[in-house]
């Protein structure tokens, strides 16, 4: 038994990471533009189909086609951006409405070109880690090991450079920052497009463990949400930590409980967390 929870919560903070980077992209998008971006699940999802058509189909060696798929997808959110989602800066309710719509439209793109078969790809990286008696897939590390080092560098960007104080002081006081120089536009635009960068990242890594469908951007948003609410929503570190909870919360939860109540378990814990600190886990106090 303790093996099989050991497993279950080494497996838990994998999959957690994914969701901890779709988080850190609703964190950093709506600290910036004031928009809950849910089409950051349709971008993951993006990010996942072209790493398989580039490798699969097209031959590119995975390392190199992560790279390429996720600079195709952050460019497609900064078109969505300047096309669209410029036009809702801070309007919460009119933002949730494009990125639905773009949703609906991402996905019927999707269907036209790769169907709805599953797509699966070719092992990437063979092997297991034994861990005492648990068995952990080389892929798996090598995807939280990746995922964790870009989260760490997300969170030492903003507090380290000039870019990153700059986004803290405009998500604080936006007037301010903008009389103190910062180019509020150009800021809006960056964080767009990195932010639809890192869920093209999620992607095209949860490509290499799972197999890919249109329907996965759907669960991975409503996840990635809820582990930014659960840290509070503004916190980078917070972000990581959110998505490992829900992930963990799942993985723990599975073992007792069937698996068909899967997604129920991180809303469960998110709801007993609000109920005590209503503005979450890691939000700064007022």
């Amino acid at each position: 038994m303790l093996q099989l929870v050991v497993g279950q919560l080494l497996n838990g903070v994998i999959v957690g990471t994914l969701y901890a980077i779709i988080a850190l992209g609703v964190t950093l998008t709506f600290g910036i533009t004031g928009i809950v971006n849910f089409a950051l699940g349709a971008f993951m999802m993006l990010g996942a189909y072209i790493t398989w058509s580039l490798t699969d189909a097209a031959g590119i060696a995975y390392p190199l086609a992560v790279p390429l798929a996720v600079l195709c997808v952050a460019a497609l959110g900064l078109v969505v951006d300047q096309l669209l989602f410029r036009f809702t800066r801070n309007n919460l309710i009119n933002g949730l409405i494009v990125s639905i719509g773009l949703i609906s439209v991402i996905v019927a793109v999707v269907l036209m070109i790769w169907t709805t078969t599953p797509q699966n790809m070719h092992y990437v990286l063979p092997g297991i880690f034994r861990v005492g008696g648990v068995i952990v897939p080389k892929m798996k590390a090598v995807v939280f090991v990746v995922l964790l080092c870009v989260i760490l560098f997300t969170y030492a960007a903003l507090t380290r450079t000039w870019a990153g104080r700059a986004a803290y002081a405009y998500a604080q006081n936006p007037e301010a920052a903008a009389l103190m120089g910062v180019h509020t536009r150009v800021l809006q635009a960056g964080v767009a497009a990195y932010s639809a960068g890192l869920a093209g990242l999620g992607g095209a890594l949860y490509a290499s463990l799972y197999s890919i469908t249109p329907e996965i951007g759907s669960g991975y948003i409503l996840k990635g949400v809820e582990g930014a609410i659960l840290a509070g929503i503004g916190t980078v570190m917070g972000s990581f930590a959110g998505g490992i909870i829900i992930g963990v919360a799942e993985g723990i939860g599975s073992i007792f409980f069937p698996s068909a109540y899967n997604d129920a378990y991180g809303l469960v814990f998110l709801v007993l967390i609000l109920l005590f600190k209503p503005a979450g886990l890691f939000a700064p106090q007022r």
